[in-house]
């Protein structure tokens, strides 16, 4: 199958839309088509938001909507439980979740990751803002969905460039995270 759906969901301030933003560029670096929506509540900063990005490695994308994601980023508990029971316990479907933000959060079919990207955000880095950096090198390595080399690019025309430094370490360290969660699975 070409087409690839994916949905961010959290609230406002956790990098939900930038995520994103930032996964639908990468994958037109990587010559592929990409569209990507957002929808959030009335308050931006605490409020809860969704965004879905649609890539599509062989055809134009027709509709821009997410109509049954295989990927989910989940960093808010409201978005658990609002997607988790019904759309996340499906045997082809890959959830990452913030345990920091997501206490409960159970999949019996399918697969699930927990990156704890806030917590090491804030407590290594000291930058709660790269967490969205983090997740997206657990999302590039988790996925395949895009290349190392497309997300690079990426956060170079995303990040400010004497921040660049300190986010490819926290890109570098959601990889790292990522392999980890996978080796765990497998054992």
């Amino acid at each position: 199958m070409a087409r690839h759906e994916v949905r961010v969901i959290g609230y406002g301030g956790q990098g939900v839309i930038t995520l994103s933003k930032m996964i639908a560029y990468a994958a037109v670096l990587d010559k592929k088509e990409a569209v990507q929506t957002e929808a959030y509540g009335p308050a931006s900063r605490g409020g809860s938001c969704w965004a879905e990005v649609v890539v599509d490695d062989e055809n134009t994308i027709d509709y821009p909507r997410a109509i049954l994601p295989k990927y989910y980023i989940i960093l808010s508990q409201a978005g658990a439980d609002r997607y988790g029971k019904k759309f996340c316990n499906k045997p082809d479907v890959t959830s990452i979740i913030d345990p920091l933000t997501v206490k409960k959060f159970r999949v019996r079919k399918g697969k699930k990751y927990e990156i704890p990207a806030q917590q090491i955000a804030t407590e290594e880095f000291k930058y709660p803002v790269i967490a969205n950096i983090i997740l997206l090198g657990a999302f590039m390595e988790i996925t395949k969905l895009i290349s190392k080399e497309a997300a690079i690019e990426t956060i170079k025309k995303f990040v400010p460039e004497k921040a660049l430094e300190i986010n490819m370490t926290a890109f570098e360290r959601g990889i790292k995270l990522a392999k980890e969660a996978m080796a765990a699975e497998n054992n």
